[in-house]
């Protein structure tokens, strides 16, 4: 009797066994195994062979677990047969009680104590058993390949397909992991997200509306428009015909420039165009970049259905969906101030009033809860500006140029010192 007691004792604890390394093996995450394969840790090579194979490992796994388990319930029911008669019991009576016995032992004992411990060590627990599985996996292969094949067959006849590859919630649940350890930090997080959304947005919601496109008639001549060109500084203006939804090509603002200091006033916009580039208001981001990329393009007309203009998308727009606000060389690259003519400039929205303040002639206060030239206009304002919107604070004018979104891109600052001579002869 106490032999056969025994003997259960180590079935239920090589139960126990596998169903931890299960546990262990499954619970390792990609991130997991990619740190574990660059450590120096002992038998790392030996377990990314078997996870190399988890088809394999996993059949191991479970014919080990089942015949000890089907062994330790034939052992137990024959010890109870055994034990019926002193407990003057029926031996039937006797193998229900074992039966129940060793259900409740192994839930306990067997499976649900040792997953819970592996899946919080399960680095370490994997690494230790690595050896033990190979050899166990070299010892079943017969079984296992017969499993294997058993699966495979009623998997195809079920219609089930092998799934190859990194999904991308697995991608992302990496990403989380990383996060939490520290191997990157929350703007990379956010950056690697907005790739994954990237594909599923449409270009809609990022488009410049027509009712604040800088579009010029094509019949103009550079003469006609240079203070609007020189005022407006957008790199790619429109130009249109008869009529807003006619775009007849995108004018290059260096190109304008360039014709004029070469006396090339009088040429007409149309004849120093380029084609204009079409696409749908309903195409994604991904497709839209993709074509940018191709016709080296940086600029596109946003059409609906219909043919009518809904306004203007520009590389740097899409690019902004993914990296945030960017400038490009009509805005204030790096942060630098702009001069505009005597007394102005045009500065970025997010630059801090401090270094304005060493740049300018004059001083503006700092009085309010914020640092930036925008959060200097938006308190003052007590709203959220749009476009045109002015304000002038002591000696100074600030003019809303370019808003994205609920941000302020650009301002053309402008220094009042007749106001400021005014002031000190009071």
């Amino acid at each position: 009797m106490i032999p056969g007691i025994v003997a259960l004792i180590v079935l239920i604890a090589l139960s126990a066994f596998f169903s931890g390394i299960e546990s262990a093996f499954i619970s390792l995450s990609d991130l997991d195994q990619v740190e574990i394969f660059k450590s120096r840790a002992k038998n790392r090579k030996l377990l990314k062979r078997l996870l190399e194979n988890r088809e394999k490992l996993l059949s191991t796994v479970l014919v080990g677990n089942n015949l000890v388990n089907i062994g330790a319930s034939a052992l137990a029911t024959t010890l109870a047969i055994d034990a019926a008669p002193s407990l003057d019991i029926s031996k039937s009576s006797a193998a229900t009680l074992s039966a129940v016995f060793l259900t409740l032992m192994i839930l306990v004992f067997g499976e649900v104590t040792p997953k819970t411990v592996a899946m919080t060590h399960n680095r370490s627990i994997a690494l230790f058993v690595a050896p033990i599985v190979y050899f166990l996996a070299q010892v079943l292969s017969p079984l296992t390949l017969l499993l294997s094949l058993a699966s495979t067959y009623m998997g195809k006849a079920f219609g089930a397909s092998k799934q190859n590859g990194i999904t991308e919630s697995t991608l992302i649940n990496m990403v989380e992991r990383g996060q939490e350890l520290g191997v990157i930090n929350s703007r990379e997080r956010q950056l690697i997200e907005k790739v994954f959304q990237f594909d599923d947005r449409e270009v809609y919601p990022i488009v410049t509306p027509r009712n604040k496109v800088f579009a010029l008639k094509d019949t103009h001549t550079l003469t006609q428009v240079q203070a609007q060109l020189l005022e407006q500084m957008f790199s790619r203006i429109p130009v249109y015909g008869d009529t807003f939804d006619h775009i007849t090509g995108i004018l290059n603002l260096k190109t304008a420039l360039k014709e004029l200091l070469d006396g090339n006033g009088e040429r007409q916009l149309k004849d120093l165009s380029d084609q204009p580039s079409f696409l749908y208001e309903t195409q994604s981001l991904t497709s839209v970049l993709e074509r940018f990329q191709a016709e080296r393009i940086h600029m596109s007309i946003v059409v609906d259905e219909f043919g009518g203009m809904v306004g203007v998308v520009t590389l740097e727009d899409i690019l902004e969906e993914l990296v945030g606000e960017i400038f490009d060389e009509k805005d204030l690259a790096m942060g630098l101030i702009r001069p505009m003519g005597e007394h102005k400039w045009l500065v970025p929205g997010r630059l801090d009033v401090v270094t304005l303040n060493r740049e300018i002639p004059g001083e503006i206060p700092i009085e309010g809860d914020y640092e930036s030239v925008q959060g200097l206009i938006m308190s003052t304002l007590d709203c959220l500006p749009e476009t045109g919107d002015q304000v002038t604070v002591g000696h100074h004018k600030f003019t809303v140029m370019k808003m994205k979104k609920n941000e302020i891109v650009s301002i053309m600052l402008e220094y009042l010192p007749a106001l400021h001579k005014t002031e000190e002869e009071q």
